[in-house]
């Protein structure tokens, strides 16, 4: 129940960019003032927000995001329909490339047991696909996000530069029609970039809580893919995504 009330917090201050203390009181009927002071100093923590006098606002431009920890019991019911819905772009056989984040971790628990080369860049990940003897897994090396779980730097490059990649998943920490995908670190989104040059059929997984999110470092647009997977209700999409001459899932 807390969980669910602070994910209903975030979400307004975030789709408002402020929000008073009576407007998230009368959001959360029944819960006190004192209650919601605690959410939003712990929401604060997480980097989601700050607070301000009578209230919140949205951080967003922070550089960096909350810990794998934090964000994965964000959005799980966003993240199992986007993981849903990919399933039927996934490959029985060939080369597939998998990003590092709490999404491609929702999606690769649905993963069944294929024979197919899975390639990723979250140490995570490959852990729980290991569990399926037929995939063949490949882990990147370099350097490891304590963070997002994510491996990248000068090692990764190296390595994917090497691989044939039939269908990559991406994930994106922001979507935002001025900057399109970013993400919150350089050396991330250059293996982001690199998978998106190399790959044949391209899906970004996005959940709609990521829309109107800017982070530091684009590292694509929606003409990128060939396939956008979304939670989001198709009339609520930006128009930007559905412009671009890629299906949106």
């Amino acid at each position: 129940m807390n969980l669910v009330r602070r994910e209903k917090i975030r979400e307004l201050v975030e789709q408002q960019g402020v929000a008073s203390l009576a407007q998230l009181q009368k959001l959360c009927p029944g819960v006190s003032l004192m209650t919601i002071h605690r959410d939003l100093k712990l929401l604060e923590s997480q980097g989601f927000l700050i607070k301000v006098r009578g209230g919140a606002r949205y951080v967003a431009h922070h550089a960096g995001e909350p810990t794998f920890a934090v964000r994965e019991v964000l959005s799980q019911p966003a993240k199992r329909i986007i993981a849903d819905k990919a399933l039927c772009l996934l490959l029985d056989s060939g080369s597939v490339f998998i990003d590092a984040g709490t999404t491609m971790m929702a999606f690769a628990r649905q993963i069944p047991d294929i024979r197919a080369n899975v390639i990723t860049t979250g140490p995570n990940i490959a852990l729980e696909l290991a569990t399926r003897p037929l995939l063949t897994i490949s882990l990147c090396g370099g350097v490891l996000n304590k963070n997002n779980l994510t491996l990248s730097g000068g090692c990764a490059m190296d390595y994917l530069r090497g691989i044939n990649i039939d269908a990559a998943f991406i994930a994106s920490a922001g979507y935002d029609s001025s900057t399109g995908f970013t993400c919150g670190m350089e050396s991330e989104a250059r293996i982001k970039k690199q998978i998106i040059e190399k790959a044949r059929t391209r899906v970004m997984m996005l959940d709609s809580s990521k829309f109107g999110r800017i982070l530091p470092y684009t590292f694509a647009t929606p003409a990128d893919f060939d396939y956008i997977v979304t939670d989001a209700d198709p009339k609520e999409l930006p128009p930007d995504l559905t412009s671009a001459d890629t299906k949106v899932i």
